[in-house]
């Protein structure tokens, strides 16, 4: 474990205040489109406009009125003869209204949709409309956009649990842009009701009613769940698609169910030239000579390709993914599938005979459709895909929400809600800070924190002293609440996220103090035994320590028996790092850290 040491007295817990029935979620609407206009059409009941102080008055819109509203540096709304500008247009109503947008450079019929809130804001490319909705009408949403394709009533109540898991797993995954997801693919692809569907803003989706409440979990905890449209025959590990999400259920699983789909068999034919020009000018292959071989060098536990042999002059590896995105985006979407595939030269061709679409992790919605033609119930089809999660019901006034950036994930009990924007923004612009060494993270920590103490004691093993610890994947924290009075929230999350940096790159036989002397030395932080301590250090002020050997210095950094030893440890690491980089400069550090010479293991056995 990695520790911060942190002197805590005088702790008091701090009671957990009721929570919603329901979390509510920010869904940025039409994600990616620019939208030139939108109209607003108030429903059986009136809805009203309302913009930030000091735009004036809210607008009333009387049933079936309607707004016609645009972006010119801020948002403009014309209504009849007279207009209203708003910095921010807030739109709510008691019962459903219209939103007809209308899309820059796109000729399409229009489309109507209804929704019960919205907030309009300017973005350089048009207007930014944003919805709000509980969580069982997201869910709704989701199978409106994720599975329009499955009919069998047990495929789409799997996928309703699947997405309502999803959603409370990731809320907050777009926060720094003020609202939780898009309605794209990187979350979840999610539709607002059309207007044409009769009690479409009142009523939930019936798989969403039949599942209400109920996730996916593994060992008590919200699992991580994927879906793909087919598998082809074999599930994918999710650790072999993205290292950081393995998971002990979410491994490759045979599946004899979507052989019947379309996408089971495909066949794709790309001709020589045009792969000549994927691997040149998007890969960058510096050929010398024309492309004579092109075959699969490398396939993963579920037979999926990995990587690509090429021979042109050269000989070079590439990645299968890179490849294929790089083939779609020249010559659009789907032209393979999936990376279940065999190649072979036919001609001036490469001929691709593939299995499945999509990248094959977690539930196989083809496989789950002919399931649930064949009667296995909703919870039967995740436990084939998810072996050893369980359905329950979900108690809101049980468990902690998760806020979630780009980056990181953060959990917490309700009473630190307070301070998370603070400790997800910090560890963003750390990251940021770190560079291209950032680069070792997973690409999202998990970070966790406690309402006491003794919460924190508990869950970690670790002595009330320390303020954080981490495992070289997740961040546990002391209360936000607490770390924050003592004006070292900041100072220790640089900290932890560090350590997770310096470990991940940590060679074979570096000692543990040369880490942890690292980690203070890139943080700037000042221990006892070094300058005076600034009034944010969770360190005080402290006389130098007798010099410790190397086996009491590696033993106090990974076991402290105390604080004061501890301290008395990090001091000398510090220090020790400090010589290092005045003879040989701050690079010399993170050589010494990643490739060490023979001669740089010497001096850190000897630490002299």
């Amino acid at each position: 474990m990695n520790r911060l040491a942190l002197a805590f007295l005088g702790l008091v817990a701090t009671a957990l205040p009721a929570r919603p029935a329901s979390p509510e979620f920010r869904i940025e609407l039409f994600s990616r489109r620019a939208v030139k206009n939108l109209t607003i059409e108030a429903g059986q009941q009136s809805a009203n406009l309302c913009g930030l102080k000091g735009d004036g008055p809210c607008l009333p819109l009387e049933p079936g009125q309607k707004i016609v509203c645009y972006a010119n540096r801020l948002v403009h709304c014309r209504l009849a003869a007279a207009s209203r500008s708003f910095t921010l247009l807030t739109v709510s109503s008691a019962g459903p209204f219209r939103l007809a947008p209308s899309f820059a450079g796109a000729d399409e019929s229009p489309q109507v949709f209804l929704a019960r809130q919205a907030s309009v804001s300017v973005r350089h490319a048009g207007l930014k409309v944003i919805t709000k909705v509980d969580l069982e009408s997201y869910v709704s949403g989701v199978l409106s956009g994720e599975a329009s394709t499955l009919k069998a009533p047990s495929a789409r109540a799997a996928m309703a649990i699947l997405a309502r898991t999803w959603a409370l797993r990731w809320q907050g995954r777009h926060r720094a842009q003020g609202f939780d997801f898009c309605s794209l693919t990187h979350c979840q692809v999610f539709h607002l009701p059309h207007a044409r569907q009769a009690n479409a803003a009142r009523d939930p989706d019936d798989a969403t009613l039949e599942t209400r409440g109920q996730v996916l979990k593994y060992r008590g905890e919200l699992a991580d769940p994927y879906f793909t449209a087919c598998c082809g025959g074999m599930t994918e590990a999710a650790g072999n698609v993205w290292p950081d999400r393995a998971q002990p259920y979410l491994i490759g699983v045979r599946d004899p169910y979507c052989v019947a789909s379309d996408h089971a068999l495909w066949q794709r034919e790309v001709s020589i030239e045009s792969a000549q020009r994927v691997l040149r000018a998007d890969l960058h292959l510096p050929f010398t000579a024309p492309l004579t071989e092109f075959s699969i060098e490398k396939r993963d536990s579920s037979g999926r390709v990995l990587i690509l042999r090429v021979v042109a002059g050269s000989t070079w590896q590439v990645n299968a993914n890179e490849f294929r995105y790089a083939l779609d985006r020249r010559q659009g979407w789907g032209q393979i599938k999936s990376n279940l595939y065999t190649i072979r030269r036919q001609g001036d061709s490469w001929i691709f005979s593939g299995h499945g679409l999509g990248h094959g992790v977690g539930l196989c919605q083809a496989g789950a459709e002919q399931m649930g033609h064949m009667g296995f119930p909703a919870e039967q089809i995740l436990s084939n895909y998810f072996p050893g999660t369980t359905v329950s019901s979900q108690s809101f006034l049980e468990s902690d929400p998760i806020a979630s950036s780009e980056h990181f994930e953060l959990v917490y009990p309700a009473s630190q809600e307070p301070w998370v924007r603070q400790a997800l923004e910090t560890l963003e612009q750390w990251r940021k800070e770190l560079g291209a060494r950032a680069e070792a993270l997973p690409s999202r920590v998990r970070v966790q924190t406690w309402a006491a103490t003794e919460e924190f004691i508990r869950a970690t093993g670790q002595p009330g002293w320390m303020a954080a610890t981490s495992d070289g994947h997740t961040i546990a924290l002391e209360p936000l609440a607490l770390l924050a009075r003592k004006r070292i929230l900041n100072q220790t999350l640089r900290h932890e996220l560090t350590h997770l940096v310096v470990h991940r790159l940590c060679a074979k036989g570096v000692p543990r103090w040369f880490e942890e002397g690292l980690v203070l030395y890139t943080t700037g932080e000042r221990i006892a035994g070094g300058t005076s301590a600034p009034p944010s250090s969770s360190f005080p002020r402290k006389r130098e320590s007798t010099p410790m050997t190397e086996l009491e210095l590696e033993r106090a950094i990974s076991k402290p028996r105390s604080e004061p030893e501890m301290q008395a440890a990090y001091a000398q690491a510090l220090e020790r790092v400090r010589r290092l980089a005045r003879r040989q400069g701050d690079g010399a550090l993170w050589r010494v850290l990643e490739h060490p010479s023979a001669e740089d293991l010497r001096w850190l056995r000897e630490g002299r």
